[in-house]
């Protein structure tokens, strides 16, 4: 029965892959799809839009006449973390047109773009425009903060490395209930027999916390869980620890989760299909 429960909720919790909004719409990196800018030139900024592992870039700026332009480039992978494509400007149809006519756009090429993802929640944006080469660092524009409370259920694998007792190093995959709650600047994610607890901030479309963990089993240390991601169905997020106990181990992981009602009626269904699995249809 346990095991019937805990392949379904595996399988649930792989679905969510094919629910997910555009956030985690890419299996190739992490997420580059946001609003980009440079904090300190607020004004102008750029747009990805990542499936696969090809990106959609638009970048909103100025032309030499200082009158607004846009460019738009796709991008596609060279390694090492980076993206580069042709850039293009176009000319179309008047926006006051009454139907926009999609023969008069014109393309042109003006340059090369290159994007190098630095970190998760910034990176380096290369490009050149008609001979004139700019070279930007960039972060994750916030537009407003996801709500990431609520209770889930889901799973977590998890890699532990370097303990001071070899046989610890191992693999774990728990299934069970996620549960956050979020503060106006603090957060605390309770999964796998551990409870994440500290200071909340986010990027993008992207949320994190840095603070501590402290597990069931007596283990206790710094901890981090980032690229978290939530919406109406789900969450996601990868996290890291390093024990400061006398285990001395550290681990990195991910989570995800399926949204619970409040009324459970969503772990009363996967119940009632795990005895239907078990043993058969009602007679």
């Amino acid at each position: 029965m346990n095991n019937i429960v805990r392949s379904i909720v595996t399988t649930l919790v792989l679905a969510t892959s094919i629910l997910s909004p555009p956030g985690i719409a890419t299996s190739f990196s992490t997420d580059q799809s946001d609003l980009w800018w440079n904090a300190s030139e607020s004004g102008w900024g750029i747009q990805f839009v990542q499936r696969g592992s090809a990106i959609f870039a638009t970048m909103f700026v100025y032309d030499s006449a200082g009158k607004p332009i846009w460019y738009a480039a796709t991008l596609e992978p060279v390694g090492g973390g980076s993206w580069s494509g042709d850039l293009y400007v176009t000319e179309g149809s008047s926006f006051a047109a009454p139907r926009f006519d999609a023969s008069s756009v014109i393309p042109r090429k003006v340059g090369t773009m290159n994007w190098t993802a630095v970190f998760i929640e910034s990176g380096q944006l290369f490009y050149s425009v008609d001979g004139v080469s700019v070279n930007k660092r960039l972060v994750r524009q916030l537009t407003r903060t996801d709500n990431f409370n609520g209770a889930f259920l889901g799973a977590t694998h998890q890699q532990v490395v370097g303990c001071v007792n070899e046989s610890s190093n191992r693999t774990i995959e728990m299934t069970g209930p996620i549960d956050i709650v979020q503060g106006s600047s603090t957060i605390s994610v309770t999964a796998g027999g551990c409870v994440f607890s500290g200071r909340f901030s986010q990027a993008g479309q992207f949320g994190s916390l840095d603070g501590s963990y402290a597990c069931g089993g007596g283990d206790v240390g710094t901890g981090r869980v980032y690229e978290m991601l939530v919406s109406i169905h789900h969450v996601s997020a990868r996290f890291d620890t390093i024990s400061t106990g006398i285990r001395g181990c550290q681990s990195s992981g991910n989570l995800a989760g399926i949204r619970r009602q409040q009324s459970n009626s969503g772990v009363a269904v996967v119940r009632r299909e795990a005895d239907r699995v078990e043993h058969g249809p009602a007679r």
